[in-house]
């Protein structure tokens, strides 16, 4: 006779496996999927979804003080922005829809569903899946931008490395530079995979003990020739060199060592790369010069029907929900900076590094922010409330 053992959903969906799963479906294939009515599905969104409603299922729910303090400064920009779709309407379905996971779905998720998961959170485990996760995108980025480079063609892997619903669109999201293709890896847009990247940087850096390993990349950062990613890019290491090598004392000097190194390199290489000092001072800044009208019609509350927020987040945020959405917007997004520093008088490196992915991505917002664009704001807000864990 032979006796077939169903194992407990316990012993099939651990803690690792559910961390290994999300992992590689929101950091290594993150456009995995299909759409639906023009909504893309990821995998890694859906596996959220999934385990959001398992967590429902819960008979209570422990929050963190911080954690409850980060949803309660979120409050006043949902409440704007709920009000401003209900009266003004909508022009873009997929973008409102974006628009709830970002800021109703993602923060409630992170922050109060799986507040007691991340307090438990084996964290040489989590380090190990990013500097694996990290390291991953970025050769697979580099091999990707030459094979395209030399052959002249992508590699489109339906379901896994790009959408279903996008095979043969990718030549179309504005990563052309001419004679260079952006690197993409499974990100399918430079800007995206940057930001992204950029979020993660410090946190890999500091886990990651190999520095050949941290130059592959950088190196892949770079190769996105995008003018806010290399920006970003020296942001984050300055603030590196402050919340997480802590070297005040040698702050200053590096403060103008680390931007003119990197400043001297990304001048170099775009010059061989083809590229004159137009690419470096283009007056219409990548095309984002008409969005500056925002500010001087600027009203106290946006009276447009919401479409998208454009690549300079804040003036996007003031031209759909007005001055007061705008005001709020920044309370939701900077509060967990300020409840980082209030409920911890001493920044730990590791928490440090958390810092600086935050606050880089709040830098690069003020050019190109992707807001509502897969996985950037699930990155953002997992990345706050890991770095308001009680012990790191």
């Amino acid at each position: 006779m032979i006796v077939l053992k169903r194992k407990p959903l316990s012993e099939l969906f651990t803690p690792k496996k559910i961390l290994l799963a999300l992992t590689l479906f929101l950091l290594v294939f993150p456009k995995g999927g299909i759409k639906l009515g023009g909504i893309p599905l990821t995998w890694g969104y859906l596996l959220l979804v999934g385990l959001s409603v398992i967590l429902l299922m819960q008979k209570q729910f422990q929050i963190q003080t911080s954690r409850l303090q980060a949803l309660l400064l979120l409050l006043p920009f949902q409440l704007i922005a709920a009000m401003t779709i209900l009266i003004n309407g909508v022009e873009g379905v997929g973008f409102t829809f974006s628009l709830f996971l970002s800021f109703f779905f993602f923060p409630s998720l992170f922050f109060l569903l799986l507040s007691p998961a991340l307090e438990k959170m084996d964290l040489t485990y989590f380090s190990s899946l990013i500097k694996k996760g990290v390291f991953f995108v970025s050769v697979y980025g580099i091999f990707l931008f030459f094979f395209k480079l030399t052959t002249g063609k992508l590699i489109e892997i339906p379901f896994l490395t790009i959408n279903f619903h996008d095979i043969g669109e990718i030549e179309g999201k504005c990563n052309n530079r001419g004679a260079i293709f952006k690197l993409i890896s499974t990100y399918n847009n430079g800007n995206i995979f940057g930001i992204c990247i950029l979020i993660f940087l410090s946190f890999y850096s500091y886990v990651e003990t190999a520095r050949w390993r941290r130059y592959i990349v950088r190196l892949a950062l770079f190769l996105t020739f995008s003018r806010t990613v290399w920006v970003g890019l020296i942001f984050s290491e300055m603030a590196s060199e402050y919340f997480v090598k802590q070297s005040k004392r040698l702050f200053f000097f590096k403060i103008i060592a680390i931007p003119l190194s990197i400043i001297t390199l990304i001048v170099g290489a775009a010059f061989i790369a083809g590229f004159d000092y137009h690419f470096f001072l283009d007056s219409t800044l990548g095309g984002r010069i008409t969005q500056l009208q925002t500010i001087p019609s600027f009203s106290f509350l946006s009276d447009r029907p919401f479409n998208d927020v454009l690549e300079i987040v804040y003036l996007g945020i003031l031209e759909h929900f007005g001055l007061l959405g705008l005001i709020a917007y920044l309370a939701a997004m900077l509060g967990p900076l300020f409840l980082i520093f209030a409920h911890h008088k001493t920044i730990s490196p590791m928490r440090g590094s958390l810092l600086c992915g935050l606050l880089t991505y709040l830098f690069v917002s003020a050019s190109d922010g992707a807001l509502l664009f897969i996985p950037v704001l699930a990155f953002y807000w997992f990345c706050a409330s890991l770095a308001l864990r009680y012990k790191i």
